[in-house]
């Protein structure tokens, strides 16, 4: 059996929530998708399921029918809870308290030890009727909002875990330490040990091929690369001319000059100037400078010969939002290790704190696959590039002097065309907050940082005509850029 639980996932939302909940305790738990089958979770050998629902009153679907009488500790979370009453043979009703805090009162469980009663917001609550061998585990008022099953190890309860929560935290950690018999092995030590070796084993007696895109996923990934196989790692960066002032630089520095890995970088920026001239639309920007970034690492990948695998920086993030880094390996019959695919972008950037690398890689800002050119409304020029760079440098500096950047999730700028002249440009500044259920809120930023950074693009960039701050926000993480 294999030390962890596996999150299944019937709502993004809430799987990131109690992930980061229980590898905050220091136990390991993955994020799966909801309809994976007894099959596939068996050969993962997890100690526990922990089923992610939301709460929005809605039974969810997918769960493999097979799973609940598997033996395999269980337990079920908000919207879920109603999917797994319903496969053991229960009846789910209509919504009968909703955003209202209530007084919970819990029977005697291992699921609940250290937990007392007391209040709690419950956004959503159905009537359940158990079947047999299922009794309450919780109740507000006379409606049951938890239960267990008698001879399964099989535990549920219709409401989140939330940010600050203690007894949702409590009650995690009993269901995995005292049911499923984890242990708090997981830190940053213990997973760039596993990673390590299993780069190793992976790559064999052969060398590794990693492309590296500027930004701090595949930094890390070929970081942690590096550490296992030293100069049999070879590196390619292919500089787009899309980055931010001065990345591609910064990035040659630190990697090839400082941590000395092989790397080589690729400028091709007239190509991709060439490839995106009289292009407006953002998804043909996107199709256009994928492409070509594939197109160019299959010219570097045949001048290598052959290689044992392929290391890509793909995320959890990535996995969950289809996001999908550019891989080097295209067409190649190799293993692909993705290392830090089950990490959030936060658990990324305590690796690399762990990896003792520089604070300005650490804290640098999220940043399109595209790079700059989905920060430009209209066609992507030289110019245009060189204006953008320019404000949105300045833009980041001054947050930075004045520290307003560390509350902030991400800040950047976008450049859009006059309207009636587009000879001049206008620079619509954006600085977001971010919260527990992947929103984000524009920034309030004092004003005077704010009419400092007008007055310095202005006097910097003479034809940015107009300075503008978007206070929209944004459903999604997706939704913060513009385009």
């Amino acid at each position: 059996m294999r030390d962890m639980v596996l999150v299944m996932n019937f709502d993004d939302t809430a799987s990131r929530a109690v992930t980061r909940k229980l590898r905050s305790e220091r136990i390991f738990c993955k994020i799966v998708p909801g309809n994976m089958t007894l099959e596939s979770i068996q050969a993962q050998e997890p100690l526990g399921l922990l089923l992610a629902g939301g709460i929005t009153g809605q039974t969810p679907a997918g769960l493999d029918k097979r799973i609940p009488s598997s033996g395999i500790p269980m337990l079920a979370l908000g919207d879920a809870a109603a999917m797994l009453l319903e496969d053991l043979g229960g009846q789910v009703g209509e919504p009968v308290l909703q955003g209202a805090v209530m007084e919970l009162s819990y029977q005697a469980s291992p699921l609940l030890r250290d937990v007392e009663n007391g209040e709690r917001l419950l956004q959503c609550a159905r009537e359940m009727t158990l079947p047999e061998q299922v009794k309450p585990l919780c109740h507000a008022q006379e409606t049951v909002i938890g239960f267990s099953h008698e001879s399964l190890p099989l535990y549920a309860m219709q409401f989140e875990v939330e940010q600050n929560d203690p007894d949702g935290s409590m009650i995690l950690c009993n269901f995995a330490l005292n049911i499923c018999g984890c242990t708090a092995w997981w830190d940053e030590d213990a997973f760039v040990s596993r990673a390590v070796e299993e780069i190793r084993r992976l790559t064999g007696d052969g060398y590794a091929l990693c492309a590296m895109t500027g930004g701090l996923d595949s930094g890390v990934s070929a970081m942690l690369a590096h550490k296992a196989l030293g100069d049999r790692l070879k590196c390619v960066f292919v500089d787009t001319g899309l980055l931010r002032q001065r990345e591609g630089d910064d990035f040659i520095a630190y990697y090839r000059d400082e941590i000395g890995m092989d790397i080589t970088r690729v400028n091709a920026e007239e190509r991709f100037l060439d490839a995106l001239k009289g292009v407006t639309d953002p998804e043909q920007k996107r199709e256009i400078i994928s492409s070509l970034i594939r197109q160019i690492l299959l010219e570097e990948e045949a001048k290598f010969g052959p290689y044992s695998a392929a290391i890509r920086g793909t995320s959890c993030n990535d996995v969950m939002f289809g996001n999908q880094p550019i891989a080097p390996a295209i067409g190649a019959d190799v293993p692909l290790i993705e290392p830090v695919r089950d990490l959030f972008k936060e658990e990324i950037r305590s690796v690399a704190d762990f990896l003792n690398m520089p604070q300005d890689i650490l804290s640098r800002q999220p940043f399109p696959a595209s790079g700059l050119a989905l920060r430009i409304l209209g066609e992507v020029t030289a110019e245009r590039l060189r204006t953008l760079r320019e404000a949105d440098a300045i833009f980041r500096s001054e947050l930075n002097r004045s520290g307003n950047a560390k509350r902030l999730w991400q800040y950047f700028a976008v450049l859009l065309p006059m309207p009636g002249n587009e000879q001049e440009d206008v620079i619509c500044l954006r600085a977001v907050h971010a919260s527990e259920r992947s929103q984000s809120y524009a920034a309030r930023l004092p004003y005077d940082v704010m009419e400092n950074v007008m007055d310095l693009i202005q006097r910097d960039l003479p034809q940015v005509r107009r300075v503008v701050y978007d206070l929209t926000p944004s459903v999604r993480f997706s939704g913060v850029e513009w385009q």
